[in-house]
């Protein structure tokens, strides 16, 4: 959305898809993976078994219902789908699902969807613009052509339906960017299902028998397993997967060691040391880290002018003294490193200028000569000294964050060996850090740096109004870095162009002209690029994509990425 207010971007469109925790699987008996086998639900069809998340009971709740709140059943993104889904290309880009296009007016106030035709929903009944009426009525709410002011409504008119495959939307702003918020968040649902009478309203209750557009139907639940069997009518073609079964989490080692013995083909997460000690326990145990463009790291306070952070040849220094590489070769995990602007190089490759498509990398020379530059010395206590006054130096960061905990006493170790700095590492409770981030007491911190989806979404927490430093905040701008004029007006295009393939140039213009920003302004360190970690064996599946050939992300979450995964394996 394009209101400068946060809570106004999206309902859910301030929110990051961060790593899913590490999880292991405590497995069902007799119920390992068999590609190839005829033990799936499709003619000759295998069984492919993934290990997943449980609630704090460690059951799998009954819960079908994707807008009904509380704990859901695993798989939903197999049942229910989107109007489009985010490619992990070209910055994110929107791809076709349910609808074919969707044509915006020049404002961006007006949009029409063309929606697929020849889709089914798993019981038969066709997919019509009656299901997206039903869904976005529903998300939206009651429209309202002149709200009051301090009233935020999202629909001017009601949404029309002129036809069975046409839908038009009409909003009181422009809303072009919601169309990311729909693809990460919110598939369409049936309404012939879902709606009571007129009502344009989510039922709340737990919905056990889901009805779907997605390429699987549940063949039975079981609070420590659940079963899906692949459809053979299914719009977007047949896979040579059968059955999908999901089994629950239990501690870290029993998911490696179960998909080593290929009891589990397929998991999200992995613990600090996966990359060695998960990979290397059989040739045919492997692991990638996934980056969907978000990313966390290190955020300087540009607004305190008491703070040497204030001074960018300061932040500059602190940035390039860092050994990026190690830290993450030390996290075990294999994240991805992001780049100078805090996304993943790969993600907006496309887009941006050519030393963007880098990652952060250690520059011991050119942090000395920042800090030279900057006036500020550093004293016989490693300290900070400018001016006859003495600056002492803390690393906040959540003691909660696994990662954290392993990577950030290498930050600082990295600052006092480059620079002489001695930075206290002080790792707080998550009820102190939220005081720190909110109030702004802190010189370094470290925390998210951008939200994961198109560059939009990357970089959406710094296009809002910046707060005097007397007033708390909570839009994830925690350093307050007000970016400037030029940066700011590149943004705009971000804001007002939705990114497919006709908009490239325009979409280019405005990520090189925010990512510039970032280098020359160092208002953070990116140290570590955002998603998840995939553990999976080729025991029984073969043909897992690498990332950097596909346009979606190969893992179990986000829609349409588990579908796309399970069109692209074959039996061993």
């Amino acid at each position: 959305m394009i209101s400068s207010n946060i809570s106004r971007r999206g309902v859910l469109g301030a929110l990051g898809i961060g790593a899913v925790s590490t999880a292991a699987v405590a497995c069902s008996g007799g119920k390992g993976g068999s590609g190839g086998s005829d033990n799936g639900g499709g003619e000759g069809g295998g069984l492919f078994v993934i290990g997943t998340g449980v609630t704090a009971t460690n059951q799998f709740a009954k819960n079908f219902n994707r807008y009904g709140g509380g704990d859901t059943a695993p798989g939903l993104d197999l049942v229910y789908e989107p109007l489009f889904r985010l490619s992990s290309k070209d910055g994110g880009q929107l791809l076709p699902m349910l609808a074919e296009s969707a044509e915006h007016s020049e404002d961006g106030k007006e949009v029409t969807y063309h929606l697929r035709k020849g889709v089914t929903w798993s019981d038969g009944e066709p997919f019509t613009s009656k299901d997206v009426l039903f869904t976005l009525g529903s998300i939206y709410g009651k429209p309202n052509p002149k709200p009051a002011e301090d009233e935020f409504v999202w629909l001017s008119d009601p949404i029309e339906t002129p036809d069975e495959h046409t839908v038009i939307v009409k909003y009181n702003s422009d809303q072009r960017q919601q169309e990311v918020n729909l693809a990460l968040y919110y598939p369409i649902v049936p309404a012939h299902v879902y709606q009571d009478g007129d009502k344009l309203e989510f039922p709340q209750d737990i919905m056990d028998n889901p009805v779907g557009t997605g390429p699987a139907t549940l063949a039975s639940f079981d609070t420590q397993l659940v079963t899906y069997t692949m459809r053979d009518d299914y719009w977007g073609g047949t896979s040579q997967v059968g059955e999908v079964q999901f089994v629950p989490s239990g501690q870290a080692g029993n998911i490696e060691t179960e998909i080593t013995k290929g009891n589990v083909d397929f998991a999200e997460g992995g613990a600090p040391g996966v990359v060695n000690g998960f990979a290397d326990q059989a040739e045919t145990n492997h692991y990638s880290f996934i980056a969907d463009g978000a990313s966390q790291g290190i955020i300087f306070m540009t607004a305190r002018p008491e703070s040497p952070m204030a001074d960018v040849n300061v932040r500059k220094a602190f940035r390039a003294a860092i050994d990026y590489t190690k830290v993450m070769e030390a996290s075990g995990i294999g994240y991805t490193l992001p780049n100078a602007a805090g996304v993943d190089p790969i993600l907006n490759e496309s887009l941006q200028q050519p030393e963007f498509n880098s990652p952060m990398e250690l520059d011991a020379e050119g942090a000395k000569a920042a800090l030279e530059e900057s006036g500020w010395t550093v004293n016989d206590q490693g300290n900070l000294e400018k001016d006859g006054k003495e600056h002492k130096l803390l690393l906040n960061i959540q003691n909660d964050n696994a990662t954290f905990m392993v990577t950030m006493p290498i930050v600082v170790s990295n600052w006092e060996e480059h620079l002489g700095v001695k930075v206290t590492f002080d790792p707080k409770p998550k009820d102190v850090m939220d005081t720190i981030l909110a109030t702004g007491e802190f010189d370094i911190v470290a925390s998210g740096l951008g939200y994961p989806g198109s560059p939009w979404s990357n970089y959406t927490m710094y296009d809002q109004p910046v707060k005097p430093i007397e007033e708390e905040t909570n839009n994830g701008n925690w350093g307050r870095w007000e970016w400037g004029e030029e940066a700011e007006t590149k943004m705009q295009i971000l804001v007002s162009t939705l990114n497919t393939p006709e908009t490239q140039d325009q979409i280019a213009e405005g990520v090189q002209g925010v990512q510039q920003a970032f280098l020359e302004q160092a208002p953070h360190a990116p140290v570590q690029g955002g998603g998840t970690g995939v553990m999976y064996s080729t025991i029984n599946w073969t043909g897992f994509p690498d990332p950097a050939d596909v346009d979606y992300f190969p893992r179990v979450g986000g829609m349409g990425n588990l579908t796309n995964l399970l069109m692209a394996i074959k039996p061993a």
